[in-house]
């Protein structure tokens, strides 16, 4: 008879033997694909960090954290049978689709056992296979999702064209104007073009900073992101500028242009988040962690008993 150290070691090699055991007769009822054995390599590594966090201090969730983390894992389970009909996922039911159902079961029975460390594992899978979703999702709607951008995109770097003293006009999503050698520039506008990459991409790093300092929210912290936004499309806007300018005094097909076009983009963009998120930790996150052990500080030496208290307690 197997002995256990703890129950949280019992619950993640039960959980282990059930999640590739239950993959292993998927596997055996269905045919063969790539995308099998990543998710396998997923939920392998998501087993083996549970099992390696059930060998020590398992965190506990309160209440309310409960609550909520059993609501989440609940959806999950529901949209499982849902991701298709409703057009997330892509017929027939997949492993992917499966990873969902076995990701909100795992949270749901985690959420009820109150093991909070076994969360973040349990998700890893189900992140995953969503985020390969919403990338698929959005590639067939690229062009809907980025109408509204193009058409103000084509008119701020017309602007900034004139601005410059170089005369343009426009033909749809298309920006032409004359180089300096006397040849047609024709810069097109495609929504690649419009920034939704670099906003994306913004928009997961700032998930991924507020979930790991949630004690910054606040109203400050809303009008930073904002001004991250707002910055980030400017430097998409700047990024196409470049370009034009390079077309402008280089001519459109020399390999200046070229190389301006292949890297001018990452270039302004890291650049921007450097400073972005440079003022954002020196600005929001610094000062409120200072607040904290600050305040923690006090908690801890207004905790203290009063020496003189003490001693007149000894005197009575």
């Amino acid at each position: 008879m197997i002995r256990w150290k703890s129950r949280a070691e019992a619950v993640a090699w039960f959980w282990t033997g059930a999640v590739l055991g239950f993959l292993a007769l998927f596997f055996i009822l269905t045919s063969a694909s790539y995308l099998k054995m990543d998710i396998l390599l997923l939920w392998t590594l998501s087993c083996v960090a549970i099992l390696y966090r059930s060998r020590y201090h398992v965190k506990e969730l309160g209440e309310k954290e409960r609550r909520w983390i059993i609501a989440g894992g609940a959806g999950a389970i529901i949209l499982s049978f849902i991701n298709i009909p409703i057009g997330f996922g892509n017929p027939p039911y997949s492993i992917g689709d499966l990873t969902i159902l076995i990701a909100g079961i795992g949270i749901v029975i985690f959420g009820l056992l109150r093991m909070r460390s076994f969360i973040l594992p349990v998700c890893l899978p189900l992140l995953a296979v969503l985020g390969f979703q919403c990338y698929e999702l959005f590639i067939r709607h690229q062009y809907w999702i980025t109408a509204p951008l193009i058409p103000m995109t084509v008119s701020l770097t017309t602007l900034l064209l004139s601005l410059l003293g170089i005369p343009s006009r426009t033909t749809g999503n298309n920006v032409l104007f004359l180089s300096v050698q006397g040849e047609t520039v024709n810069l097109a506008i495609v929504p690649d073009c419009t920034g939704i990459w670099s906003l994306g991409t913004f928009t997961i790093a700032a998930a991924l900073v507020l979930m790991s300092f949630p004690f910054v929210l606040s109203r400050k912290t809303y009008i930073f992101l904002a001004v991250g936004y707002g910055g980030t499309y400017t430097a998409n806007v700047m990024r196409i500028l470049f370009i034009a300018l390079t077309g402008y005094y280089f001519g459109p097909s020399s390999i200046t242009l070229e190389i301006t076009h292949m890297h001018i983009g990452w270039v302004i963009f890291f650049a921007w988040m450097a400073i972005f998120w440079y003022f954002f930790f020196t600005r929001i996150v610094h000062p409120r962690q200072k607040e904290m052990r600050k305040n923690s500080t006090a908690d801890a030496i207004s905790s203290l008993p009063d020496p003189v208290s003490k001693e007149r307690e000894q005197e009575d």
